[in-house]
């Protein structure tokens, strides 16, 4: 076990007091298996871990070593990591990192836990739902007010893990049916849990990890051969690559070179040659770009909350002013997007959330201030009137939100 517990502390430190998202600090650090289960059990248990620290550590430790100690209980309450193995690296761990002083907190503690001492708090404690769903109150109570029925699918996500594929266009889709690792076939590509087979094929650029409704909001767009397509904050690429494999001309847009260099590489790795990548504030308006798209398609920033499984650490950092920031923020891509837009062309808005402030709100306060718009039945099988909200289905579908608007002015 000798170095698991350093590596997964590196990583819970960069997410959890330097702000870094999760997955790519996995992949930015070469990481053992072992570890990456530490990381992502730690997260997913996060206030259950917390809630379980407040009750055996009468003073808060610093922030610092409570990620000692919270990876330390999972070890020794989820895994079969030896318990002595477990303290004494934690003990060691504790030094290592400067605070040599709390060497005998964090045995103490750890002591109590692998001796079969685990307070959780009962149904009548108001901590009860933030331990179960792993989420603060406040998103609890937001999302049970929208979705009283499906609140709890929405916080615990998609736990089947698995990950949606789509194949480069030419390779051969029944090929893939009966591959290793494949679970079921869908509109657009293959549910599956990657093995060293599909691993391959990604890296030669065959497949692509793509989300279900990331490939339903380009289908959303209808047929795009020979049209020219805009996509705003179109990093990693997915969509670009997506749209430009159905026949489209396609400019690709973000606000940073280094996401712009993800598009770049995502779009070489798959064979595909985009029209344009540009360097472009989405708030801001491009005079050259205006009237001139049969498609623009708006992948608006947002809180991310229906794609849990995926991000557990966006919840642990999200405030409840948050929501409004990011919808004053959506509305201002949505109000320049508009006029990048052609008359009888498409505006295409997307997120990977739930939350009504940040998708039908927004769609109707963007409508109600622009009479040259209005909702276009999304070519879907789904019954729609211009507007589709999935949810987490618990079989690998994400949370996420599109609407299509046409433009007959």
């Amino acid at each position: 076990m000798s170095g698991t517990l350093n590596e997964s502390f590196c990583i819970l430190n960069k997410v959890l007091r330097e702000g870094a998202y999760v997955n790519l600090a996995l992949n930015e650090d070469a990481v053992g298996a072992m570890a990456r289960r530490i990381v992502l059990g730690v997260l997913e248990r996060y206030y259950k871990l917390n809630y379980m620290i407040s009750r055996l550590v009468p003073k808060a430790p610093k922030a610092v070593v409570r990620i000692v100690l919270m990876q330390g209980i999972y070890c020794l309450t989820e895994t079969e990591m030896p318990r002595y193995a477990v303290v004494d690296e934690s003990v060691k761990l504790t030094g290592a990192i400067g605070k040599k002083e709390l060497k005998g907190l964090v045995n103490a503690v750890l002591q109590r836990v692998a001796d079969g001492e685990r307070p959780l708090p009962d149904k009548q404690d108001p901590a009860y739902e933030e331990v179960e769903l792993n989420a603060p109150r406040w998103l609890i109570q937001m999302l049970k007010k929208e979705y009283p029925k499906a609140y709890k699918r929405i916080l615990k996500g998609d736990e089947t893990h698995l990950e949606h594929i789509r194949l480069r266009r030419g390779e051969d889709a029944k090929r893939w049916e009966n591959a290793p690792g494949v679970i079921a076939r869908t509109a657009t590509g293959f549910f599956v849990r990657p093995d060293e087979g599909i691993r391959k094929a990604f890296s030669e650029g065959r497949l692509t990890y793509q989300s279900l409704t990331s490939t339903y909001a380009v289908l959303a767009a209808g047929a795009v051969e020979g049209k020219r397509v805009l996509d705003l904050c179109a990093a990693p690429g997915g969509k670009s690559v997506f749209y430009a494999e159905r026949g489209a001309v396609v400019t690709a847009s973000e606000k940073y070179p280094h996401r712009a260099d993800l598009i770049r590489a995502y779009a070489g790795r798959m064979g595909v040659r985009l029209s344009a990548i540009t360097l472009s504030d989405a708030t801001v308006l491009r005079p050259d770009f205006v009237g001139q798209f049969d498609v623009v398609a708006v992948d608006a920033p947002c809180s991310g909350l229906g794609v849990l499984a995926k991000r557990q650490d966006a919840v642990l950092r999200k405030k409840p002013e948050d929501i409004d920031e990011l919808g004053l923020l959506q509305s201002k891509i949505l109000s320049v997007a508009a006029q990048y837009v052609k008359a009888g062309g498409i505006l295409l808005y997307t997120t990977c959330t739930v939350t009504a402030k940040e998708n039908g709100e927004q769609i109707a306060a963007f409508l109600a201030a622009h009479k040259e718009f209005a909702l276009d039945k999304i070519p879907l099988p789904y019954d729609n009137k211009g507007e589709l909200q999935f949810l987490p289905d618990g079989k690998g579908l994400d949370g996420f939100y599109i609407a299509r608007m046409k433009r007959f002015g």
